[in-house]
C-alpha cells in the first residue's frame, strides 16, 4: 500500500505531545510491597481492598478458566496465594491501565478485545514452550499496542492512520505513523511502560516488535527476540479469529518458528487451541 495514503498532519498536531498517564497511587503502592525481600500478602490485599471494583475484576478473573484453579477463591489473600505474586502484579496492571486508558477516544471495543486476546494467549504460549516467564509475556502483550489509544488521544486525525494501517496487505504502520505525526505507536507503548516501570525487556520488545529482522539480530538479548516471535504466533491466532490474515506473521512467522523451535504442524495445533479458547470465551 502506498505511505501516502495517511492524512498529512499540520504544523500544530506535529508539535502536539503524547499524553502518557501517570502510574496509579494504587498501584505503586502495590509494587512497592510486593519488591520487598518479604511481600506482606496481607497488607498487599488490603491496599487491593480499598478499591472495591479493582478487588472485584481481580477476584472474578483469578476465579476464571484463565487459571482454571478447580476451586472457588473468595478473598483477594486467597486470590494473592494461589496466584502468587507475580500474576497479581501482572492483573493489578492489567486492570489499572484499563481504567485509565479505556475512555473518551480511548474507549476502543475492538482494541481492548483484542488486547485482552493477546496478553492471555502471549501467556499461555510462554506456559507451553517455556521461552518467557508467563508474566513476562503477559505484560508483552498488554503493553505491546497500548501506543495506539494514546495516540487516537493525542492526534485529531490518528483515526484516518489507523484505518489506512488497518488496511495495509503489508508491514508499513510504524512508517505511517511517523510520516503522520512524527511519532509511532510503539515508541509511546514504550514510554507508558517506562514510566509504568514494566520490566526492560517488556519495554525494548514493545518498541522493536514490528521490526521483523529483529528476531534474527543478535545484538538483542533472545529474551527480547523470543518475546516477540510469541506475539507474531499470538498475532497470527487472533488474525484467523478475525478471518483475516496477520502481516506481522505474514513477514515474520519463519523467523518467529525458528526462534521458538516449533514445526509448521506445531504452530497450526497453537493456533487451532488458541481460537478454540478465544471462541468458547474463557477469557471473560
Amino acid at each position: 500500500m502506498n505511505r501516502s495514503a495517511g492524512t498529512p498532519a499540520s504544523t500544530t498536531e506535529l508539535a502536539r505531545p503524547v499524553n502518557i498517564p501517570p502510574r496509579p497511587a494504587l498501584l505503586i503502592a502495590v509494587q512497592h510491597e510486593m519488591n520487598k525481600e518479604e511481600p506482606h500478602i496481607k497488607k498487599i490485599a488490603r491496599l487491593i481492598n480499598r478499591d472495591v471494583a479493582i478487588s472485584g475484576n481481580l477476584l472474578a478473573i483469578a476465579n476464571s478458566a484463565m487459571f482454571n484453579l478447580g476451586r472457588h477463591i473468595e478473598t483477594v489473600e486467597d486470590a494473592i496465594m494461589l496466584i502468587g505474586l507475580n500474576n497479581c502484579n501482572a492483573l493489578m496492571t492489567s486492570l489499572m491501565m484499563r481504567r485509565a486508558l479505556s475512555h473518551g477516544k480511548m474507549m476502543m471495543p475492538r482494541f481492548w478485545d483484542v488486547s485482552e486476546k493477546r496478553s492471555w494467549g502471549m501467556m499461555y504460549v510462554a506456559k507451553l514452550t517455556r521461552v518467557s516467564s508467563p508474566e513476562l509475556a503477559y505484560n508483552f502483550g498488554l503493553f505491546s499496542d497500548i501506543g495506539i489509544p494514546l495516540m487516537m488521544a493525542s492526534f485529531p486525525n490518528y483515526a484516518q492512520t489507523l484505518n489506512a494501517a488497518n488496511k495495509m496487505e503489508a508491514s508499513g504502520f510504524i512508517e505511517l505513523e511517523n510520516q503522520c505525526h512524527r511519532i509511532n505507536h510503539a515508541v509511546v507503548g514504550g514510554m507508558l511502560a517506562e514510566h509504568w516501570s514494566v520490566d526492560p525487556v517488556v519495554v525494548l520488545a514493545i518498541k522493536k516488535h514490528h521490526t521483523h529482522s529483529i528476531i534474527n539480530d543478535l545484538t538483542f538479548s533472545e529474551k527480547v527476540r523470543q518475546l516477540i516471535a510469541v506475539f507474531y504466533l499470538v498475532d497470527k491466532a487472533i488474525q484467523e479469529h478475525r478471518h483475516t490474515t496477520s502481516v506481522e506473521w505474514k513477514e515474520g512467522g519463519k523467523l518467529a518458528s525458528e526462534i521458538l523451535a516449533l514445526s509448521d504442524e506445531d504452530v497450526e495445533q497453537i493456533c487451532i487451541d488458541l481460537k478454540t479458547h478465544f471462541n468458547s470465551r474463557l477469557l471473560s
